[in-house]
């Protein structure tokens, strides 16, 4: 891929990537990593996107670069820092009120914080989460509604 070509794609998406890998593996290094070498690797391919599937294609990169991440014996054998809610939220420039729901989303399990979090903070449909987790569209539904009662019993507590 061409370098303008690129940094375009980095402009428009790098945000919302580096969100995805941050709710996806909890660590703000590690989602700065994954996304660098997400764009790295676009560089050292000839790809052709379709303007119409960029982003998917991309959320796509990043979910298997950060599940790869969580199997590489690197990350098990290395200590987590674990930053508080605060410290995760000011990456979504969120206000007050809602620091209290993002630190509850981040104590849900990865199984069920994922399709929650491109479902309410990334507009995907279910059919989109689908094809980025590689699950069927009734298991997205299912840990979207999980995940939703699990938020509503954290919240309430």
């Amino acid at each position: 891929m061409r370098n303008d070509e690129v940094v375009r794609l980095f402009d428009l998406y790098a945000n919302d990537l580096f969100r995805f890998a941050l709710s996806y593996l909890g660590s703000k290094q590690d989602s700065e990593d994954v996304v660098q070498d997400v764009f790295l690797k676009l560089l050292s391919k000839s790809l052709l996107l379709i303007k119409d599937h960029e982003k998917a294609y991309l959320m796509k990169m990043t979910a298997n670069a950060c599940k790869n991440l969580l199997n590489s014996s690197a990350r098990k054998t290395g200590v987590d820092l674990d930053l508080s809610s605060e410290e995760l939220a000011c990456t979504y420039d969120f206000n007050d009120d809602d620091i209290e729901l993002f630190g509850a989303l981040m104590k849900l399990d990865v199984t069920y914080r994922l399709p929650v979090h491109l479902f309410y903070f990334n507009d995907y449909s279910y059919k989109e989460i689908a094809k980025v987790l590689n699950l069927t569209e009734s298991a997205v539904a299912m840990r979207i509604k999980r995940g939703r009662e699990q938020l509503r019993e954290l919240l309430e507590n």
